[in-house]
């Protein structure tokens, strides 16, 4: 038995209804049960890769009314797994990873689990001012549950889900700015061994390169990026895989990243490093604007350089016009929310100007890490993609390219 491998429990995980239900009534201190009608739903497809995500709505027996009345219709459990990993290589390689890829990838995921139960413990304690689920039970990984560990957090009615190749408009954002920033802030008030224990330190963007990309990456890219640009971006797109080549095929650079902080001139802080629609979740308000209501997912949170969150937050979610217009305010304004989330103001880790230069050395990363799903998902729509999403990739390899060209002039010893 693996994590690799379906098994009989929840959407193919170890995870049993009894597992769910059990808890359950621990936590919510009731002998009710879920009932013939429960059902389950995956709310995971192309939302994560660590993991299998379910929504179970119970159909409550066995206790009085006024008790079923109080406890939640529908929670929603994450059961950490590798069975997505096999998708998720197909979007950064040139074939699905084998079985000693997916062997070699099993002590990673359950670390990366249990550091995320963690994280919420602190969140927990810390209540930092941004919004996350309110999670009922956190179980990791032991040497007596080897291959079944959950998060279960009540579910969020109302829902509208982003697609990466979607845009967040910039008037939605504000609210992610400030929320991301006051999770960074909130490292600021974790003890080296929770910082140890929580984060991945500060290796995630040379880890993720080294895991997850081959040299295959770019070529896949290349072709299917032109097929979505057109023949014009040709010489743009080979621009910008060269850079892929770069970074991707030169161990020194991506050392570098692992001490961008350290290039910079500032101490590492908190970062989430996976800032993408996917784990920003919002719903719809009466006035069909979004509302931002929970960030999720701290499997890979790190200590690094501030701009990589802001990089991926931009990269993601913003249009090449509201990116283009919006770059200078927006790190304003996250700066500022982060200066106020401190709770020792005087001690404030990096500048105002730190943060630019962050940004703009940690952008080629972020594309490198959040282009093969943006790609994926506009290939998913065929002919049917939309205007905005062939112009927010053209845009973001024409970002890449300027950017990257102006760090080889402003940092050319990171780069060397």
């Amino acid at each position: 038995m693996s994590l690799y491998e379906p098994a009989d429990g929840l959407l193919g995980t170890h995870v049993t209804w009894t597992d769910v239900e059990r808890e359950m009534q621990r936590v919510l201190g009731t002998k009710a049960t879920f009932g013939p009608n429960r059902q389950i739903s995956d709310i995971g497809d192309m939302k994560g890769f660590m993991s299998k995500i379910a929504m179970i709505q119970a159909d409550w027996i066995g206790a009085s009314n006024e008790d079923i009345r109080n406890l939640p219709d529908r929670i929603a459990v994450k059961m950490s797994s590798e069975l997505s990993l096999y998708n998720f290589s197909t979007l950064v390689c040139e074939e699905q990873w084998d079985v000693e890829k997916m062997k070699s990838m099993t002590s990673l995921v359950k670390e990366l689990h249990n550091r995320e139960v963690d994280m919420y413990r602190i969140i927990q304690r810390e209540r930092p001012e941004c919004p996350t689920v309110h999670v009922l039970a956190l179980e990791a990984f032991t040497e007596l549950t080897p291959l079944k560990a959950y998060i279960i957090s009540e579910y969020i009615p109302n829902l509208r889900h982003i697609e990466m190749n979607e845009n967040v408009p910039l008037e939605d954002i504000w609210s992610v700015v400030d929320g991301i920033a006051a999770f960074s802030a909130m490292g600021e008030n974790m003890s080296e061994t929770e910082k140890r224990t929580t984060t991945i330190g500060e290796i995630y963007i040379e880890e993720a390169i080294r895991y997850f990309f081959d040299e295959q990456s770019p070529d896949n890219m290349r072709r299917n990026l032109i097929s979505l640009l057109g023949v014009a971006y040709e010489d743009k797109v080979e621009e910008a895989m060269d850079i892929f080549d770069l970074i991707c095929g030169t161990p020194e650079i991506q050392k570098n990243y692992s001490r961008v902080s350290e290039f910079l001139g500032h101490s590492p802080v908190l970062m989430h490093s996976d800032i993408w629609p996917s784990n920003l979740l919002f719903s719809l308000n009466k006035q069909n604007k979004l509302e931002f209501k929970a960030l999720i997912d701290f499997q890979t949170a790190s200590l690094s350089s501030p701009g990589l969150d802001v990089a991926c937050l931009m990269v993601t979610c913003l249009s090449k016009k509201d990116r283009r217009s919006s770059k200078s305010i927006l790190l304003d304004r996250y700066y500022s929310s982060f200066c106020k989330s401190l709770k020792s103001p005087h001690s404030i880790p990096y500048s105002r100007e730190q943060l630019s230069d962050s940004y703009d050395i940690c952008f080629p990363a972020a594309v490198i890490l959040m282009l093969p799903f943006i790609l994926s998902f506009s290939l998913k729509l065929g002919d049917n993609i939309p205007e905005e999403s062939v112009d927010k990739l053209a845009g973001i390899i024409e970002e890449l390219v300027s950017i990257h060209k102006s760090n080889l002039i402003k940092f050319p010893k990171f780069f060397a």
